[in-house]
């Protein structure tokens, strides 16, 4: 099963920990706890991810799933101990801001260190940092499972608020799928990002010179 790590977040460097302030002193933003997203959630999960899927191209789904259909995705996810988290304020744990999960790449066993991440933060809680804390909790859990490797398939090339996002997290721009999806009568990429989690070990490193 999955380990989860309960931590109150900052801004955050690519490898989970806290980034130290550079420069003038610059007003802090507001702390975000990271947790695993329970049964109850799920309402607020779906509601930020309609709202993506209706005014958005970050995802390629046309109509907004029931929370049936989400409750059911959060069930297949969860149950095979893949990471599920939310961002949430401490002074109100309850209140979600953004969610982030990982599931396997492919059902193939070869793939079994390589996940694909999700994450999506509701419009009110724009500049918080919320994605990004729900998305390093992931990265973190993947890590301490074992995992290697993380994907992102960001939808739209244009889409940089989420492709900064991931940049920020360490992951890098691996390629571009051209006009692969259609939304909103527009024709869209997919871009691929990809970050390696788990650090190699020095033999490993030697091969690599």
């Amino acid at each position: 099963r999955m380990r989860y790590h309960l931590h109150y977040r900052t801004p955050l460097d690519p490898d989970g920990q806290t980034a130290p302030p550079k420069g003038v002193p610059q007003p802090q933003q507001p702390r975000l706890f990271a947790r695993p997203c329970f049964q109850q959630d799920l309402r607020f999960v779906q509601l930020i991810y309609a709202h993506a899927v209706e005014t958005g191209t970050g995802t390629f789904e046309i109509e907004a799933p029931s929370l049936e259909e989400i409750t059911q995705r959060w069930t297949n996810i969860v149950d095979r101990g893949w990471p599920f988290f939310v961002a949430s304020p401490p002074e109100d744990i309850s209140r979600v801001l953004a969610f982030a999960y990982a599931v396997q790449y492919r059902d193939r066993a070869a793939y079994a260190k390589t996940f694909e991440v999700s994450v999506y933060a509701a419009n009110t809680s724009a500049r918080m940092g919320a994605g990004s804390v729900a998305l390093a909790e992931v990265l973190m859990s993947l890590r301490t499972d074992g995992a290697r490797e993380a994907l992102a398939f960001i939808g739209d090339s244009y889409n940089a608020a989420s492709i900064g996002l991931h940049r920020k997290l360490g992951f890098q721009h691996v390629g571009t799928l051209r006009g692969v999806g259609e939304k909103f009568g527009k024709l869209l990429d997919v871009v691929v990002m990809q970050r390696t989690l788990a650090r190699a070990k020095p033999a490993d490193a030697a091969k690599q010179t």
